[in-house]
């Protein structure tokens, strides 16, 4: 009985701590410092290196991490590192012909650190890794191609890794919309046509029409609004939270817009009454999963107030 106690409390601590431990998920740059860190130790001093590829996503990650490391080695005053610029000149020349960003074989780096006098060459790679990503670094020996050192660590799924590997910057909201709602009076029912457009980041620049229908008025025979608008918000992404509609944010905003409306009466012929108004809206709502919107707006011409809220569907351009 207390050997099975014993062994369900080491089960349980293993699950408990185990994991965090192990898998503990850091941000992209202290991974590259703690891969390094960790295959430096046991050469010697002045040894010399070549980082020959990272294979990623991107071209964007892979140079990233490339230069990263070098970087790191390099700190380490340990190391004469190869230097980058001479493995891009020998590539430019015809020297050597291999692709940094993808995986290069043990013959073909062996090639490459004999072709630079290096005694270790370094290779690694960038993938993803259940909610993470897994960076995996190995030194080898040149001459012998027996790997010397290896780590990897767990890098946390972050925006800076999602725009590293080809990602939209998440806090430039670029898209195309259309949404159905009411104002709960003249207009009852509202559709919009949009647009926004995002040349800083945490904010965007809304443009589009509202066309309204519907009257409950007396002795209306039709009715018809049109409010072409313009509207500057700020905009907080909340792609990093552990929720399913992960992707997409929050905004709040103003603007202005020009109120065009016109009743036709059922009991006076060709009579028709129209509106014509200017406008100040606050706005505010949610966008879920890059696909859908949920707004709220309070618009006013300074004699009264409308509310507006409406669901609709967006194209975010990634």
């Amino acid at each position: 009985m207390k050997n099975m106690l014993l062994v369900t409390g080491m089960l349980a601590s293993m699950l408990a701590f185990g994991p965090g431990v192990v898998q503990a998920q850091v941000r992209l740059d202290d991974a590259i410092q703690n891969v390094v860190a960790n295959i430096s130790p046991g050469f010697e001093a002045g040894t010399r290196i070549a980082v020959v590829s990272v294979q990623a996503g991107s071209d964007r990650m892979s140079n990233y991490l490339i230069d990263g490391v070098i970087d790191a080695l390099v700190g380490m005053g340990r190391f004469a590192v190869v230097s980058r610029n001479d493995l891009e000149l020998a590539l430019l020349r015809g020297e050597l012909d291999f692709n940094m960003s993808y995986e290069v074989d043990d013959n073909t780096a062996q090639f490459i650190g004999r072709f630079f006098g290096a005694q270790l060459i370094a290779t690694g790679a960038f993938e993803p890794f259940g909610n993470a990503y897994r960076l995996r670094l190995r030194v080898l020996e040149v001459e012998t191609a027996v790997i010397q050192a290896a780590h990897t660590e767990s890098v946390q799924r972050d925006r800076f890794v999602r725009y590293l590997q080809g990602a939209a910057d998440p806090s430039r909201f670029w898209s195309l919309g259309v949404s159905l709602g009411s104002s709960f009076a003249d207009p009852w029912v509202l559709a919009r046509l949009s647009a926004t457009l995002a040349p800083l980041r945490n904010s965007f620049i809304r443009l589009g029409v509202d066309l309204g229908f519907v009257s409950d008025k007396p002795n209306v025979e039709g009715y018809y609004s049109v409010v072409p608008f313009a509207h500057y918000a700020f905009f907080l992404p909340f792609d990093e939270l552990p929720i399913p509609f992960a992707m997409g944010g929050w905004h709040i905003g103003a603007g202005f817009g020009f109120m065009i409306e016109e009743y036709r009466f059922a009991h006076f012929a060709h009579h028709s009454d129209r509106h014509r108004a200017f406008m100040v809206d606050f706005v505010t709502g949610f966008n879920l999963g890059n696909m859908f919107d949920i707004s709220y707006t309070l618009r006013t011409d300074f004699s009264a107030l409308m509310q507006k809220v409406s669901v609709g569907f967006t194209h975010r351009f990634q």
